[in-house]
């Protein structure tokens, strides 16, 4: 397999979404609600490392079995409009029920302001590249001469 641009940012996305998913399983819980920080900016929890994880996994796989255009679009879609949906104050449940907090996204995992602008640099580069790099490769073959 040739080494294409989408080839590479997907096995890139995995490698780091892989490693961010492993390493958030270690960091000590912040508060009572489980809210850890990753490198002390991104909320993390249980249920985020999950989706990490299993995001970093779809990447490497893309990556080796020649999906990569692929992922990196329909990651780049995901993430992008996650970072963006995740600006609505009212998908956040229970408001209010976990002290600063302003709640769980969609009722499932903590995610900040941080999480939000990463979501969508990380998903607009994603989707760039998915959308408009063409991984297309010209092979030349040698032409034979035969002596007559």
């Amino acid at each position: 397999m040739v080494w294409t641009t989408n080839r590479i940012v997907a096995l890139a996305l995995g490698v780091v979404f892989t490693l961010i998913g492993i390493v958030g399983f270690f960091i000590p819980a912040e508060n009572s609600t489980g809210v850890q920080a990753l490198f002390g900016i991104f909320d993390v929890d249980t249920v985020h490392n999950i989706i990490h994880l299993v995001t970093g996994v779809l990447g490497i796989a893309a990556a080796f079995t020649g999906q990569s255009r692929i992922f990196n679009q329909v990651f780049g879609i995901v993430y992008a409009l996650l970072g963006l949906v995740g600006l609505i104050p009212a998908l956040y449940l229970p408001a209010g029920s976990y002290g600063h907090d302003n709640g769980l996204f969609l009722g499932l995992t903590h995610i900040n302001a941080a999480d939000h602008i990463l979501h969508i640099v990380v998903g607009v580069v994603a989707a760039a590249v998915g959308f408009f790099v063409r991984d297309t490769t010209t092979y030349t073959t040698p032409t034979d001469t035969v002596a007559s």
